[in-house]
């Protein structure tokens, strides 16, 4: 954890119940691990109730932190038909509460130390920030409650904190503000009699020490001056409109489950591990987010990992080889796999050579490929036989990605991505080509506009794409955009099923025969691939025909975590036990 003025610490209680209210009472969800050992979640003996926990070196991290590992937390209910009771009195009890803890920075306490008289120790600190903290609780018990202040010798501890019934994480970020400017004013022997003085006296501090909690201040001082406060409102509300709130923020968490909160631009492999990693009580941090790059601390162990599945485990040769295609397909074949003939063009040849090569392959079912890309570019599939012209199309279509491009036999079947982590298929989807649903009035183009809306695509970054292919599959059926669909008919869009395009993932790993499943592994054997992605193509699954047509170092996992139809598996805890970050 990055230094800076503080270390804060957030803990908030989390009461489990039905969605209609009632209190649960099952078991702590297993799916949090060891409630004992799960740094972020947690229970005592009431199982009911989970503390969820969060440290970091500033205030808004600390809030980022905690809303991540709320939406978690409120994932894994929805599944087990539960939500988060928003207020800290369920009947007439006090039965969920707040804590905040801030720890000093020793460091920035000596820079202190030379502006002002402070005491020479961090525990004489502390115990005169409790003394002066009480002036600040009784002040803000309108807003709070009774809080307690509590003097340890590394930090401040201010508990029983009210939940923030407005705020859907329990604790707003105005809340946080307010304290930790607190403490640092609190620091400085100063007598605070009424709210005018604390308003000033908070606001001093924050300016000099550079503390940015301006805006926390200036609205939790607005509440203690209102004459309805913030708890005066709380007894206002009825227990459905207390429910009606829940369910308000319960509804937006689980709209999270897709992405992060503040990292917006990380690859959805790094959102699926972050999250599974927040689940097991794994700290985590991101360090670049734009190559999506996050340091992980679990079991004793620190490790890097970029894109959710780059990791020091596979070796550096892994990826250069498969991004190669025809290498890659070569190894295999070469390994007694089953892989499609192809040939390969470079963009240097004349079209006397290209011609001469490709000849074989008018009229009949083919794929051209660029050699060297991912997410289905510049790839063109032919399930009917192929025109001259279609071909020579589709190959300057793939140069503009490739000078290398692949013409291969065209195999016929479904499409599986089987997903192998350290030597074991641990999931395997088909992944559906992009498509749209008729409803028997609305044009292609709404209905692509409609789908990439719904969370799957519009929150795993897979929007059904409208391009060149798109409007050349779409001639090929006598349609276009602006096309009305019947109802309930379904219509392809493009040849490829890569979801990076749209394709949409089906789980199918209880349903795929162990044989393929072998050969998925012993392909990511030919590699010695510790996370791949194998993507075969069967007819019949009775049968044992196959062929392999891609096995991919950088392989999107989140569609076998996040399937659009089916259960998914966990791949980020596969890969955080591949790593040693957890049991």
């Amino acid at each position: 954890m990055k230094q800076g003025k503080y270390i804060i610490s957030i803990e908030r209680d989390a009461l489990r119940c039905s969605f209609g209210g009632k209190k649960t009472t099952k078991a702590f969800p297993k799916a949090f691990g060891n409630k004992k050992k799960n740094r972020f979640i947690s229970a005592e003996e009431d199982e009911s109730i989970l503390k969820l926990k969060v440290s970091a070196s500033n205030y808004k991290d600390a809030y980022v932190k905690m809303q991540e590992v709320t939406n978690v937390v409120v994932n894994e209910l929805h599944s087990l038909d539960e939500m988060i009771y928003p207020s800290s009195y369920y009947g007439d009890e006090m039965i969920a509460k707040g804590k905040v803890a801030i720890e000093i920075d020793k460091e920035f306490y000596e820079e202190l130390k030379e502006i002002y008289d402070l005491p020479e120790t961090y525990e004489e600190a502390y115990l005169m920030i409790k003394d002066n903290m009480e002036v600040v609780a009784d002040l803000a018990e309108k807003v709070y409650g009774k809080i307690k202040i509590k003097a340890n010798k590394k930090d401040i501890v201010i508990s029983n904190i009210r939940l923030n019934l407005f705020d859907g994480y329990g604790i707003s970020q105005n809340d946080l503000m307010f304290f930790v400017s607190s403490v640092f004013m609190s620091l400085r022997s100063k007598e605070i009699r009424n709210v005018k003085e604390l308003e000033k006296a908070l606001l001093e501090t924050d300016k000099k020490l550079n503390l940015k909690c301006f805006d926390g201040i200036d609205a939790i001082i607005g509440e203690i001056k209102e004459k309805v406060s913030r708890l005066d409102k709380e007894t206002e509300y009825s227990k459905e409109d207390i429910l009606k709130l829940a369910n308000e923020y319960n509804e937006y968490a689980y709209n999270q489950r897709y992405c992060m909160q503040k990292h917006k631009k990380l690859v959805a492999e790094s959102v699926v591990i972050i999250k599974d990693a927040i689940a097991n009580g794994i700290d985590y941090e991101v360090l670049n987010e734009n190559k999506s790059t996050v340091e992980f601390r679990g079991h004793g162990n620190v490790e890097f990992v970029i894109e959710g599945n780059k990791t020091d485990r596979d070796n550096y040769i892994f990826p250069i080889i498969t991004d190669d295609k025809y290498i890659s397909k070569q190894e295999m074949k070469e390994a007694g796999l089953s892989v499609p003939e192809a040939i390969l063009l470079d963009k240097d040849m004349t079209e006397k050579d290209i011609d001469e090569l490709i000849s074989e392959y008018y009229n009949k079912k083919i794929v051209i490929k660029p050699r060297n890309t991912n997410y289905g570019t510049g790839i063109t599939v032919f399930s009917k036989r192929a025109s001259k012209s279609q071909i020579l199309n589709a190959i300057e279509y793939a140069f503009r990605f490739d000078n290398n491009v692949l013409v291969e036999e065209y195999k016929k079947g479904m499409e599986y991505r089987f997903l192998v982590i350290n030597g074991k298929v641990l999931s395997v989807c088909h992944r559906r080509i992009a498509s749209v649903v008729g409803d028997g009035k609305s044009t292609i183009r709404e209905l692509i506009e409609a789908k990439n809306k719904e969370p799957w695509h519009a929150l795993t970054g897979t929007p059904v794409k409208m391009d060149e292919p798109v409007e050349e599959y779409l001639k090929l059926q006598e349609l276009n955009y602006d096309s009305v669909i019947p109802a309930n008919k379904r219509v392809f869009l493009r040849t490829n099923s890569n979801c990076s395009t749209g394709g949409e993932s089906v789980d199918y790993t209880d349903i795929m025969p162990a044989k393929f499943k072998r050969i998925a592994e012993k392909a990511a054997r030919v590699f010695e691939a510790k996370i791949c992605g194998v993507d075969i193509i069967i007819d019949d699954m009775e049968k044992d025909e196959y062929s392999i047509i891609e096995i991919n170092d950088n392989p999107g996992y989140s569609i076998n975590e996040w399937p659009y139809e089916g259960r998914g598996e966990k791949i980020g805890i596969a890969i955080l036990k591949l790593l040693n970050l957890m049991e």
